[in-house]
């Protein structure tokens, strides 16, 4: 406060403007900026104040400048005040100091201002928030007691105290014209403080801006000026002016025409315009300034009173517009019908989903968007039920969109009545469902097909619940388990499906109760059965599933089966077959395998001896060509019998196809590995014992090998090889007898393999060629034919012998690309030689009993022949008397058809067979050969001379060609001639050899001759 409000202090009142609904955050000022403010404020409050209290005729001060430094410490935080408390003090002293007071009174009034501020600003934060206080009548009253009396009430006091004790003044004087000075200021400051504060200077002023608001506002100023001079009943005019105000400006209006009308009445008072009654005691201070604040007050409480009221209408409106926005926007349809069921709402999702625009649809009745079938529906029973019971839920409507397309929706409805109780209005909500059912429709279809199917599968279906209790069983389910649904649902699992192990007859656990604990497939082991009610077993394969919800949740489980009674028998079966013989009944190969592969196992781990025997039968190919395969099959069964009955039942006895079986002697000791040779012997006599089949007595033998284990072998393969070696060279020794595996034995097998096999490389590598050794007359040594003979350049060992590899390739078969190869090119030697000086030699071959076998044996001469032009009689074939004997009417039949190509035929080795008078007269023979051991011993011994003789007698009673092979001296040759032998061929004329080199020969031999 300054000197003066030690007189009396007249003060106006103030307002509050409307309260904005939503306060836009304002950037707080900096510290600086907030001090310099604060001090220039309460710096020109305070100076105003003093200047105008010393005017004529001043009886008070008017004192707004602690009220301002209370708002502006209510707008900065707690632990700034200390800094904006100082700048206010710095201003105070500076505003008494510049009105001419001393620095000692200047100072005796800073502290009541500064905890007035302070005090003011602290009571304010107790009152709420700002917003409230300027909207609630209440917290506006209550904000006015706290900031303006109280911290008045205690300011005035502090102050004339301070001021007593340095005037001679009465301190109730003192105290009533600081009081009311400073409770004018804060009233009428404190309102458009609390304002700014709640809503900023921009929201404030331009509720001021409106040209209304100026208006009544300086209406109400200049009325307050006015009515203060020239009316008895100045306050009634002023409050009057301010209610106005309030009604047009609001809370903004109000507070700050409450700031200028009392400051208006101020200046007033202060120019001596106004004064109050006589009287200087302080009670009538207070009287004369206690109608100005209670001019002040009531417009403000009417002010505060409206903003509220309008702060609830705008809720009121914002809620409704939010409420119609909600309505129009919500994503399911909607609509309100009238009492006369006109629509007088919808919203966008029943626009959007009928096709509408609102303004095509508002008025119209409701019915008049459904099907006809809905409407009748509606109008007949629906609409009339709603009229009673006021509401409707999950009706059933079928409505029809602008473009024709029906939708299937759901309604739900309820009336909006008034305050008697009478409808004003539905509102409804409707879903549309027309997918719902479609996909019900679609779902019921599928649920129809699944059923149909599974009544039409062939498995057999079971579902059970979480609980493993039946809920379904299809109809071969039914069959199998001897129970109907109807009897099933609801009962245990275990207790309608009897599942057992049928190898060992033990329980199965139930596969349902494992899937839903494990929560995954189940398989039930193959083995598994069902067994009927009736006590019939079905064999079945299970798969058991657990049902599991979208939510992961285990719903129940599901086991297909299938009746394989008839598979699994049928696989047994198989599985027999598989490894046994079809025709014996024996094990077959694959079962003898693994049982050999067992016995080297329990061998290798127990030191454990046993033998292998491979046996052939002897011969049979001749039963089967003579009494037929069915015979053949008879006697295979015979012998199986036999062999099981001669042997152990620990033993193994297996067919291995044809007529080759082996036997499986397990667990030797070392009598019994001595004791094998006896069993060899066993089975050769059970073999060969007679046996009538068809009528008809067979006798056959057997060709039996045996390998040891483990010295023949430690491997199934090793002693199946070994025992067939064995058995390989019991045939080759005379057949019908036995042999153990021999190392040496089984060496020179493996180099006849080898053989083999080079000699097939060979062939496909050309490494055979053909050597020619004359043929001379034997009167004249003028060369007359030539025989091919066939060489192996091998690699690595030079020209091999014929009889090293000759007797190979008859054995394999390669004797036939072999001779075919060589018939080829003594044929292209011939037609080389043609038109030459050799033109006259033909050419002899050399022909095996495997290539006259072949069936197309002839054909094949018949084609090299045409291939390479050669006149059959040019060629001789050479084929040994054994060859005419095995099999005497199909080689006459085929020499036959040789003689018809021309072709010539000479028997090789003549003597050394068995061939008789007769079968020289059979067959087509043109030419003889005498072996050479006839021939190597002519000279010294007289039986060969002789035999020789005899051949050369009958050759000539039968008019058949002869050639002696082998001459190799001089001697011999002399007494052959003497015998008039016709040709002779042999190392004493020539070598065989190459092409060229016979060629040269034969040349030179022919003008040897001529000279």
């Amino acid at each position: 406060m300054a000197p003066s409000r030690m007189t009396n202090d007249p003060m106006a009142s103030g307002g509050s403007p409307p309260t904005p609904r939503a306060q836009p955050e304002r950037p707080e000022r900096s510290l600086a900026a907030s001090l310099a403010l604060l001090a220039v404020l309460h710096f020109v409050f305070a100076y105003g104040a003093i200047h105008l209290s010393r005017q004529p005729g001043s009886v008070a001060t008017l004192w707004y400048a602690n009220a301002v430094v209370a708002v502006v410490l209510l707008s900065r935080r707690r632990a700034e005040w200390p800094l904006h408390l100082l700048a206010m003090a710095v201003a105070n002293v500076a505003a008494n100091l510049s009105s001419g007071h001393a620095p000692g009174l200047s100072l005796s009034f800073l502290l009541p201002n500064l905890l007035e501020a302070a005090l003011a600003a602290a009571l304010l934060r107790l009152a709420g928030p700002p917003a409230r206080c300027v909207q609630q009548v209440g917290a506006l009253l209550w904000a006015l007691v706290l900031g303006a009396v109280v911290p008045s009430f205690v300011g005035a006091t502090l102050g004339a105290a301070v001021l007593s004790m340095q005037f001679d003044a009465p301190v109730g004087s003192l105290w009533s014209a600081w009081f009311v000075g400073t409770v004018i200021g804060g009233v009428s400051v404190l309102p458009l403080g609390l304002l700014l504060l709640a809503r900023g200077g921009r929201a404030v002023w331009a509720a001021l801006a409106r040209p209304a608001v100026a208006a009544v506002v300086l209406i109400a100023v200049a009325t307050a000026a006015s009515a203060s001079v020239f009316s008895h009943f100045r306050y009634v005019y002023v409050s009057v002016a301010l209610m106005l105000v309030a009604a047009v400006g609001g809370f903004a209006g109000a507070a700050t025409g409450g700031l200028l009308a009392s400051l208006s009445v101020g200046i007033v008072i202060a120019l001596g315009l106004f004064q109050p009654g006589p009287g200087e005691g302080w009670l009538e201070t207070v009287a004369f300034y206690l109608p100005v604040v209670l001019t002040l007050v009531p417009p403000l409480l009417l002010a505060a009173a409206l903003e509220r009221n309008r702060q609830h209408v705008q809720e009121i409106e914002d809620r409704e517009a939010q409420f119609r926005t909600l309505y129009e926007r919500t994503p399911v349809m909607m609509h309100s019908v009238d009492v006369e069921r006109r629509l007088v709402a919808v919203n966008d999702a029943w626009l959007a989903r009928l096709g509408y625009e609102r303004s095509e649809v508002l008025g119209r009745r409701s019915t008049e968007f459904l099907t006809p079938e809905s409407r009748e529906r509606a109008e007949r029973s629906i609409i009339p039920r709603f009229m009673r019971e006021g509401e409707l839920r999950d009706m059933d409507y079928q409505m029809v969109t602008r473009s024709g397309e029906v939708l299937d929706v759901q309604l739900s409805a309820i009336w909006e009545t008034d305050a008697h109780g009478q409808p004003l209005r539905t509102l409804a909500v409707l879903k549309d469902v027309t997918e719902q059912k479609r996909l019900a429709l679609e779902l019921a279809a599928e649920k129809e097909r699944i059923e149909v199917t599974l009544h039409s599968i062939g498995d057999g279906v079971i579902s059970t619940d979480e609980a493993g209790r039946i809920t379904y069983l299809n109809p071969v389910a039914e069959q199998m388990v001897g129970c109907l649904l109807a009897q099933a649902r609801g009962l245990p699992f275990a207790q309608v499906v009897q599942l057992f192990d049928q190898e060992s007859g033990a329980p199965l656990p139930s596969p349902v109760e494992q899937c839903l604990q494990d929560r995954e497939v189940y398989g039930v082991r193959e083995s598994a059965a069902l067994r009927h009610r009736s006590g019939r077993d079905y064999g079945v394969q299970i798969s058991a599933a657990p049902i599991a919800g979208r939510d992961g949740r285990v719903l129940g489980a599901v086991m297909v089966f299938q009746d394989v009674t008839e598979a699994r028998g049928l696989a047994q079966k198989m599985s027999y077959l598989a490894h046994h013989d079809g025709l014996t009944g024996l094990p077959n190969r694959v079962l003898f395998q693994d049982r050999v592969h067992q016995a080297c196992q329990s061998g290798r781990r127990h030191g454990r001896r046993f033998a292998v025997i491979f046996m052939d039968l002897d011969h049979f190919k001749h039963v089967n060509d003579s009494l037929g395969h069915a015979v053949g099959d008879e006697l295979l069964k015979a012998v199986a019998q036999r062999l099981t009955g001669a042997l152990r039942a620990s033993d193994t006895i297996c067919r291995l196809g044809g007529d080759e079986f082996v036997v499986l002697l397990s667990d030797l000791d070392d009598v019994e590995v001595d004791g094998v040779a006896e069993v060899a012997k066993k089975i050769l006599r059970q073999v060969a014992q007679p046996c009538v089949l068809g009528g008809t007595e067979v006798n056959v033998g057997a060709s039996l090998g045996i390998a040891l284990f483990p010295g023949d072998g430690e491997d199934p393969d090793t002693l199946m090889k070994r025992a067939d070696a064995a058995m390989y060279r019991s045939k080759r020794e005379g057949r019908n007898r036995y042999h153990f595996f021999s190392k040496a034995v089984d060496d020179a097998a493996s180099a006849r393999l080898q053989l083999e096999a080079d000699m097939r490389r060979a062939l496909a590598a050309g490494q055979f060629i053909v050597h020619y050794q004359p043929v001379v007359h034997g009167r004249t040594r003028d060369a007359i034919a030539v025989e091919a003979l066939l060489r192996w350049d091998r690699a690595g060992q030079g020209l091999q012998s014929p009889a090293v590899f000759i007797p190979v390739a008859e054995e394999s078969g390669l004797i036939v690309p072999m001779g075919h190869w060589v018939l080829r090119q003594a044929c292209e030697q011939l037609r080389a030689w043609s038109g030459t000086a050799l033109g006259d030699i033909s050419v002899a071959v050399n022909v095996s009993p495997v290539q006259l076998a072949q069936a197309d044996f002839v054909d094949t001469v018949a084609d090299v022949l045409h291939a390479t032009g050669v006149d059959g009689s040019r060629l001789e074939f050479e084929i040994t008397e054994s060859t005419l004997m095995q099999d005497p009417e199909a080689t006459l039949e085929m020499l036959r058809r040789l003689r018809g190509l021309g072709v010539r035929i000479a028997i090789d080795d003549f003597g050394t067979g068995y061939s008789s008078l007769g079968h020289l007269k059979r067959f087509p023979v043109d030419t003889l050969k005498i072996d050479r051991t006839f021939v190597r011993d002519l000279e010294a011994d007289a039986d060969d001379r002789e035999l020789v003789r005899a051949i050369l007698a009958m050759a000539r009673s039968l008019r058949l060609h002869v050639v002696a092979e082998g001459v190799e001296t001089e001697a011999q040759a002399a007494i052959l001639a003497a015998m008039e032998c016709p040709a002779f061929q042999g190392y004493l004329f020539a070598r065989p050899a190459d092409a060229a080199v016979t060629a040269a020969w034969l040349q030179d031999r022919a003008a040897t001759l001529a000279l």
